[in-house]
């Protein structure tokens, strides 16, 4: 059984290998173009059937060569013209559905090696409130880590609260009816946190250092240094990023 399972992987990565290839490439657009002229004679005699999914199709149309792309018809009939193209774009897609949840747990291992600890839940809650909220799970990390020590029971000296120490009256201008028990839910004060670093980032056009420190300082107490031509550099962004 583990003989067969190793070559059929093998033969699968003989397979990427080969469809990463031009001239395979070129190949079988020219194959594809053939057959999607069959399949668009079948479609306006009401016969065509049996096309492969979407996701598939996207997965097949990305090895093809930009100035090559193909309407999704034709992608469809190359996948059932080699049904090993649809196997690979469907192992591809398996791959990359697991990609976030790796990552997560290599950054989790990251910190743990630091002395901290984070069980598998909370990376994956990371993770998944990272990318809703278009940041980068890295400065993610780094900042649950440098607030709270990925303590969901941080409470601060001035009352903030939870994994990004957020404080209640920032929480519900955010999310209006935000309370401070909602905060003690990881996942609504992860998504809220990101969601406040996402709006300064923007605000600054797209600086996370400066952002942070906003974070860290309130950004109308970065704005009023920047406007007196100081630099409002505390360490913090510094920290957050990994560089102190």
């Amino acid at each position: 059984m583990e003989e067969t399972r190793t070559h059929n992987t093998a033969g699968r990565d003989n397979l990427r290998g080969l469809l990463r290839n031009r001239g395979v490439q070129l190949l079988l657009v020219g194959v594809a173009a053939l057959q999607g002229a069959v399949t668009a004679k079948k479609a306006e005699s009401g016969e065509m059937s049996g096309l492969v999914s979407r996701q598939q199709q996207t997965r097949v149309a990305a090895r093809v060569p930009a100035q090559h792309m193909l309407p999704a018809v034709v992608v469809s009939d190359l996948a059932g013209t080699f049904p090993e193209v649809a196997s690979v774009a469907a192992v591809d897609e398996a791959e990359e559905a697991a990609a976030p949840e790796a990552d997560a747990q290599a950054l989790a291992s990251r910190y743990e090696k630091k002395g901290f600890r984070v069980s598998d839940q909370m990376a994956k809650l990371i993770q998944e409130a990272a990318l809703a909220n278009d940041i980068d799970p890295e400065v993610a990390f780094g900042l649950v880590k440098t607030e709270s020590g990925f303590k969901n029971s941080a409470t601060s000296h001035v009352g903030a609260i939870g994994l990004t120490q957020l404080m209640p009256r920032t929480a519900r201008w955010l999310k209006p009816g935000t309370t401070a028990r909602d905060l003690r839910n990881p996942e609504t004060n992860l998504h809220i946190g990101f969601g406040y670093l996402r709006k300064l980032i923007d605000r600054y056009d797209g600086d996370t250092r400066l952002a942070l420190l906003a974070y860290n300082r309130g950004p109308g107490t970065v704005d009023k240094v920047l406007k007196r031509g100081g630099n409002p550099d505390n360490g913090y962004a510094d920290m957050v990023l990994g560089e102190e």
